[in-house]
This record gives structure tokens, C-alpha cells and sequence, in this order.
């Protein structure tokens, strides 16, 4: 089945912490508190996010990280390409690609258009819309 890395699913939760107060600078050590993680896998993904833009650090007494933009506008999307790779279904979902099953292949337009279909669900979410709506379905 598909599914992200374990780290980006740590920097959702660590960012979903963040986003509760946009404005307040949080220490790893402070998120350590609230989050059952280890510290070092805190920081280690802090420092990721931070590396692309999706949190800034602050110095100082009152120093930790925030947000570097508004939850609304940190996406799914940003925060997997943040910690990963792109998310793709298949390699043939790829526009650099070349199979050597491709004359063969019945499946690749749908897999692309399924691929798509992620893309943007993934693109559209949102931290603000995550932190609003907490997931009810049952695990």
C-alpha cells in the first residue's frame, strides 16, 4: 500500500504542534513534552524542514523554531517534498521515464491520472485545514 516515510509523518505531527500557535517559537525540547519522540529525531526533522524553508529558527532566550509562513499556506505536499522525495505511485508516473514495457502497458494513463489525483488532494491540504479538522475516521 502506499505510504509516506516515517520522518515526514513526524514533521506533520511536529508541524501540526507548531501551527496550534503560529507565532510562538517552540524548542525541540519543549516539543518533546507533547510529542512521543525522541529528541534527536526531533531536531533531525526540524532541521530538514528548516533546510526547506517550511520553519525558521529564532535565536535568543525566547529562540526555537516557528513557521516560515502562515498554516494556510503550508501544504502536504510541501512538507512531503520537505522530507522526501516526490511521491509517486509507479516510476512510470514519472514524465522523464522510459519503459521498456511501455508498448505493452494498458495501465500507465491511469496510473498517472490516479497519481494526479494525489497530487493535488496533497496540494489543496493544508496545516491551517489539519489543525481545524482533526481526523475522526476510526485507524
Amino acid at each position: 500500500m502506499l505510504s509516506i516515510q516515517r520522518l515526514s509523518d513526524y514533521a506533520v505531527l511536529i508541524l501540526t504542534r507548531l501551527a496550534l500557535e503560529p507565532e510562538r517559537a517552540r524548542s525541540a525540547a519543549s516539543l518533546e513534552k507533547e510529542i512521543p519522540l525522541a529528541l534527536a529525531t526531533i531536531r533531525k526533522v526540524l532541521r530538514m524542514l528548516a533546510l526547506h524553508g517550511v520553519v525558521r529558527s529564532r535565536q535568543g532566550r525566547q529562540g526555537g523554531f516557528i513557521l516560515a509562513h502562515s498554516p494556510a499556506d503550508i501544504t502536504l505536499a510541501r512538507i512531503l517534498l520537505a522530507m522526501e522525495d516526490p511521491v509517486l505511485l509507479t516510476p512510470c508516473c514519472r514524465s522523464d521515464f522510459i519503459c521498456a514495457l511501455d508498448d505493452a502497458c494498458l495501465s500507465r494513463t491511469h496510473w498517472a491520472r490516479i497519481d494526479r489525483s494525489i497530487r493535488a488532494l496533497l496540494e489543496e491540504t493544508t496545516l491551517a485545514q489539519l489543525i481545524a479538522q482533526p481526523d475522526q475516521e476510526e485507524r
